[in-house]
């Protein structure tokens, strides 16, 4: 029977789609409404699936409770696209602050504001930027594991395709059963995009770097192909950079001039992924690079980024997102429809009061980038201490943990029919790891190759994900220990 006889179809669709009967979703207000408390609620639910980081509010407090600024423009209409000012220190911040690249002899390749599009969250840039540069059943093309709400932002209202291209590196060595079938890298393989593009009309290029859901960082000479590819097709590359400052274990690598060798901001990193005396080389490290630098400024007419103050600066709340694109069409374009999207007035001037003052500023970043640090080394040796496998990460705020063991040692009451669908047993265990009172992400929800892998959020308090780690242990463990 249809209950939305008055809706329209594409309402219609939208209210019988997935995404309005997820049951993932379910789960995660039934958490909220119960959480966790070491002191008041010790049965409540434990959530380490949501991405915020909690490590730094502390820091951010005194520059949130007070604002300088505040003054009668906050209470009226700003700019399309943001505030002058405002957009003015996003710039600010992408040049001294995210980029290594310094345009020293080409100041036509600085950021401008003129380039930057202010919103309010990254989220309904994203759903706009699908619906630029795709129509109705085009694709665009993500490498996965990928964020899952791509797939509602490209396809919920637009009608956009989402395809996973596979990056996970497997160890399929049977000589040593520890490491037997273990994700041992990720990898952008051309290959692999060049046969979804045969196979699909692509128009767009999603990349998350640094990677959520794992926490990787893609090679600097991968992405410079990727993006060589893209120009030749004339595909659009989006990089999405929403956590290019929360890095940890020292792969952070500042774009402030006193931070780099030789005070114009170009360290001897800079040009590792190009020819050098008629050879190719690559530092062997994971730190990060923007598409930017790796772009050597010049990022054209078919390469943009994407960012947001939501987990870099623990601002999930305060909704504000930005695009920077050197392309004049799409500049126009975002503008144009700007209204849609706006960022609220009195977060323009907080974000203002907190990039503008360079000392704090800097010293937010680092502080956050230590506590980040400490955090995941809390983590991972809560899991190494139940025992549970992980995959090493290396910027973001979680942590993918892998439970495949167990999948083929549920209970006999958890077993399905439907046997040929392995995803459906990761998430039986998903089930009753809430049973016990846990909230993840599962990995079929973020394209994984394999069943079994599940997201984790390290970036709460060290008991939270202490006694978040420990329930997972017990029945991870206990399914072990029963077979």
């Amino acid at each position: 029977m249809d209950n939305y006889k008055s809706f329209s179809k594409n309402a219609k669709k939208i209210l019988n789609s997935p995404i309005c009967n997820n049951k993932m979703q379910t789960a995660h207000y039934t958490a909220m409404e119960n959480l966790f408390c070491p002191e008041t609620n010790k049965d409540g639910y434990i959530s380490l699936g949501i991405a915020e980081n909690v490590l730094s509010f502390d820091v951010m407090k005194d520059k949130l409770s007070v604002d300088p600024n505040f003054c009668q423009r906050l209470t009226q209409y700003s700019d399309m696209g943001g505030f002058r000012d405002c957009r003015e220190s996003i710039a600010n911040l992408l040049q001294n602050h995210l980029f290594k690249y310094k345009p020293i002899n080409k100041p036509e390749l600085l950021v401008n504001y003129k380039q930057i599009i202010l919103a309010n969250g990254a989220t309904p840039l994203l759903e706009n930027i699908f619906n630029m540069f795709c129509d109705q059943d085009e694709v665009a093309l993500i490498p996965s594991p990928m964020f899952p709400n791509f797939i509602p932002f490209a396809g919920q209202r637009f009608g956009v395709k989402i395809v996973g291209v596979k990056s996970e590196v497997y160890n399929h060595d049977n000589t040593n059963n520890n490491n037997d079938n273990k994700i041992i890298d990720f990898e952008l393989n051309l290959e692999e995009f060049e046969k979804q593009y045969q196979l699909h009309p692509v128009k767009l290029v999603v990349l998350c770097n640094p990677n959520n859901p794992t926490g990787y960082i893609f090679s600097k000479k991968q992405i410079k192909q990727l993006v060589d590819w893209c120009r030749k097709k004339k595909i659009h590359l989006l990089s999405d950079e929403i956590y290019a400052l929360s890095i940890f274990n020292g792969n952070y690598c500042s774009g402030t001039r006193e931070d780099n060798e030789d005070g114009n901001g170009n360290d001897d990193n800079d040009d590792d992924i190009f020819e050098k005396d008629g050879a190719n080389f690559e530092i062997p490290t994971n730190s990060f690079s923007s598409i930017y630098d790796i772009c050597k400024g010049d990022m054209g007419e078919y390469v943009h980024l994407v960012s947001s103050f939501s987990k870099d600066f623990g601002l999930n709340g305060f909704r504000a997102g930005y695009f920077f694109s050197q392309n004049l069409d799409v500049q126009r374009y975002l503008l144009s429809t700007s209204n849609y999207y706006s960022c609220s007035n009195i977060v323009q001037s907080a974000l203002i009061n907190i990039i503008e003052d360079k000392k704090y500023l800097c010293s937010f970043i680092k502080e956050n980038q230590k506590r980040l640090t400490s955090s995941y080394n809390f983590a991972t040796k809560t899991l190494e201490h139940f025992n549970i496998p992980y995959l090493k990460s290396s910027a973001g705020l979680f942590i993918t943990i892998d439970l495949r063991k167990c999948l083929n040692k549920l209970p006999s009451s958890l077993e399905l029919k439907d046997n040929d669908c392995p995803f459906k047993k990761e998430i039986q265990l998903w089930e009753l790891l809430f049973e016990n009172k846990v909230f993840l992400n599962p990995g079929k929800l973020c394209y994984f190759d394999e069943p079994g892998f599940y997201r984790l959020i390290f970036t709460l308090s060290n008991e939270f994900v202490y006694n978040g780690i420990e329930r997972i242990s017990k029945v991870y463990n206990q399914l072990l220990l029963n077979n």
